[in-house]
Formats: structure tokens, C-alpha cells, sequence
């Protein structure tokens, strides 16, 4: 089923859990930012050209100025510069940017307290963690976003239900990490069947249900349903070694099942295998084909999805720019040469995180891809101080360690 060929409407007829991502939605301030609606209202990811360009960076330049008016934090990077806040429309690299670490060391916001609509945070166990409040408008644009991006790599299904294996946080009341609101809205894109998390909740925390996880992939490989598999790698990797040293041999997941990764290896980097060796242990205990095995890339900090293509690669969609710069000097480098990786769009209203430099290195590449989608893509290499930049995953991921 090519999903990228139905109306928004007619999938959330047919999947009701697609209602809240394909609505309508308004900025916070329509008369001051009409070009950032706009470009957030374009719903194929995929389909950048010179109109958009041109969109894009007015809409940069709207949120710019929201953000100079309403964050001291931000205003004062102009005001260090000795430039005036952009009134027309300039080069995205050219914008001051945040680094990804001032939001785990500092409480920033351009909106108000009562504005306030979900608040996250990038983990749970210790250490440095970003806690933001974001507005209706910011999460709610992020949603659909995402939405729009599977739909347009046909990863929804509104036809079969699925047997979900999480390999993260089951929900809980009081739980903020983001990660869990993001492996809760993977489940939303094809019916539910059953669903099974890795992190049960025990009401005192959470807590690695690993035999729990083994059977369920049991259970689900004897039934008719396809399997979706969702979350941290690490842990899928270690239910798959688990069911090796079980002498139990491999499963083949029934036609339709589905991987989609995402937060990394971090703190376990003495564990982690390359990403086509971990497709490939992937294919060969589970059946699942190449192509229907992705991995995902975001945070907390900068929540738009960016979500492999069937090459694995990640394109950078429409309302968004990637900029990959000097690990000295901070200076852009271009395509095909490694640096930190900076993302820069105009949709997120709650933060100052519109052009954010992130602690991961990677490498920026025009086109090339294979896929046939023309936007240029980026390849992840790693977190730079992994010790001070710690994420969701690592945050889950010394659960496994206590195990």
C-alpha cells in the first residue's frame, strides 16, 4: 500500500490515532509570522525548490526576530555580534546559534509559563538533562511534521494491526522523558494489536523486562500480524543476543514488520556494532528485509524527525537545514568533510533552538542518495564529551548496565 498516494484526511479515517497530526494549526502570532506558517503547512517533507528556498528563509527571519524580542538570552548573541536583528531575509549559517549544551545547563524559554503546553526532558537518571516547556504550536507543528515524513517514506499502515515490541519506556503519569512521548507516537501509525515495553513500569521507576521482551517476540512471531519494533537499538541488540544465547533460532517476523530505531549506542560504545552490521544481525534473527529496518534521528532540544530514507540516509526535509561546521573553528565546511552538526528551522516557537549547534559530529552530503528524494542528507558519526552529553538513550541505557 503506497501511502504517499491517500489524503491526510482519508488516513486519519482510516487510522482515528492520525487525527491529531494532520490538523490544522496556527502560530502563536499569525500577523508576525505568516511565512513560517506557511512553510509549516507544506505537508511533502521531500519537496524543496527554489519557491521554498526563498519561504524558508523568511520564515528564518520572523523567528529570529520572535525569538530576539521575547529571549534576553538569544538578543544578547545579536547584541554581542554588533549586528542588528535581520530584517530581511540572509544565508541560514549566517544566524547566531545555541549550543545544544546551554539548554542542559540553563532553563530557557521565549514564552510565557502558562503558554505551556507539554514539558520534556532528555533524561531521567542523573547528570545534565534539558527540561523545556513547549507551546501547543511547537509540539503540535513537530507531530505533524513527523507524520508527514512517514507518510512520505510509506511507513504507515492503516490496513493491518501490529504486534508493537517497545524497546524504551512503558508510559507512566509523572514520566517527562522525551523519548517516551516519541516511542508513544510510533505506535500510532498502525493499528494496535498488542504492545510490549522493555522499561516496565514498576510504579516506583522503571525496570528491563528482558524475558518478558523474549516471549513477546515469540508470541508475536507465531501470530498473523505484522511486528513493529521501536526504540533504543542497544535494546533491541540485546534481545536479539538473548534469544542467541537461548540456543532459540532465528524468527521470521510475519510480512509488513517493521524496525525503526533510534537515540543511538551512547554510554555502551564498547557494544555498539555499525549500523549495517546491526541491520544485518537484525535480518538474520528476525526476517525483517533491509529496507524496512530505519533508524531515526532528533532530541529533545531540536524534536523534528529526520528518519533513514530506504538507502539509510538522512534527507533533510523542507522545513529544515543542516549545516555541518569546523570542530576548531566553528566554521561551515561544506558538503563531505566531518564536523558538528547544526539544525536550523523556523518552526519551534517555545526556545531559542531555532539554529542549534549539537554535540554530534557528522557529515553533510548534497545528493547521491539513491532513493530518488533530491534533498541533501546527513550521516551521523558520533557524540562529541559523550561524558557531559548525555540523552535518553544513555539514560535507558544504564538500566541495562544495573540489570
Amino acid at each position: 500500500m503506497k501511502t504517499v498516494t491517500i489524503s491526510d484526511a482519508e488516513l486519519a479515517e482510516r487510522l482515528p490515532s492520525l487525527a491529531k497530526y494532520f490538523r490544522q494549526l496556527t502560530v502563536p502570532s499569525p500577523d508576525e509570522m505568516p511565512h513560517v506558517q506557511e512553510l509549516c503547512d507544506l505537508s511533502d517533507p521531500f519537496g524543496s525548490d527554489e519557491r521554498t528556498g526563498a519561504l524558508f528563509a523568511a520564515a528564518m527571519r520572523e523567528t529570529t526576530a520572535w525569538h530576539a524580542d521575547r529571549s534576553q538570552v538569544y538578543r544578547s548573541l545579536w547584541e554581542r555580534a554588533g549586528r542588528p536583528i535581520p530584517r530581511q531575509a540572509r544565508d541560514a549559517d549566517s544566524l547566531p546559534f545555541v549550543h545544544v549544551n546551554l539548554f542542559k545547563r540553563h532553563t530557557l524559554s521565549s514564552i510565557p509559563d502558562v503558554d505551556v503546553s507539554v514539558r520534556m526532558t532528555s533524561s531521567g537518571t542523573g547528570g545534565e538533562h534539558t527540561d523545556i516547556g513547549f507551546d501547543a504550536w511547537s509540539i503540535g507543528a513537530a507531530q505533524r511534521m513527523d507524520a508527514w515524513t512517514l507518510k512520505a517514506l510509506d511507513l504507515i499502515d492503516t490496513e493491518q494491526s501490529a504486534n508493537y515490541l517497545v524497546c524504551g519506556y512503558e508510559p507512566a503519569p509523572r514520566l517527562t522523558v522525551g523519548a517516551a512521548h516519541g516511542l508513544s507516537e510510533l505506535c500510532d501509525f498502525a493499528p494496535v494489536a498488542s504492545a510490549r515495553h522493555m522499561l516496565r513500569n514498576t510504579g516506583n521507576g522503571h525496570e528491563l523486562d528482558l524475558i518478558g521482551s523474549v516471549d513477546a517476540l515469540l508470541r508475536f512471531a507465531a501470530d498473523d500480524c505484522p511486528v513493529r519494533i521501536v526504540g533504543f537499538p542497544a535494546f533491541l541488540y540485546t534481545v536479539l543476543e538473548r534469544l542467541r544465547t537461548m540456543g532459540i533460532p532465528p524468527l521470521t517476523l510475519p510480512e509488513g514488520s517493521l524496525v525503526l530505531t533510534g537515540g543511538g549506542w551512547k554510554s555502551h560504545a564498547d557494544r555498539a556494532i555499525g549500523r549495517d552490521e546491526f541491520r544485518e544481525v537484525v535480518r538474520d534473527r528476525l526476517g525483517i528485509p533491509d529496507e524496512r529496518i530505519r533508524d531515526c534521528y532528533g532530541s529533545v532540544e531540536h524534536p523534528l524527525p529526520y528518519i533513514e530514507c530506504s538507502e539509510h540516509h538522512f534527507h533533510v526535509p523542507v522545513w529544515s537545514r543542516c549545516v555541518v561546521r569546523n570542530v576548531r573553528t566553528l566554521e561551515p565546511v561544506g558538503y563531505g568533510r566531518a564536523g558538528y552538526l547544526q539544525f536550523i528551522s523556523p518552526y519551534i516557537t517555545a526556545v531559542p533552538a531555532h539554529s542549534i549547534l549539537m554535540a554530534d559530529l557528522g557529515t553533510l552530503y548534497s545528493s547521491g542518495s539513491g532513493c530518488g528524494i533530491r534533498t541533501p542528507w546527513f550521516e551521523v558519526h558520533g557524540r562529541a564529551g559523550i561524558r557531559r552529553n548525555r540523552s535518553c538513550a544513555v539514560a535507558a541505557a544504564e538500566l541495562l548496565e544495573r540489570r
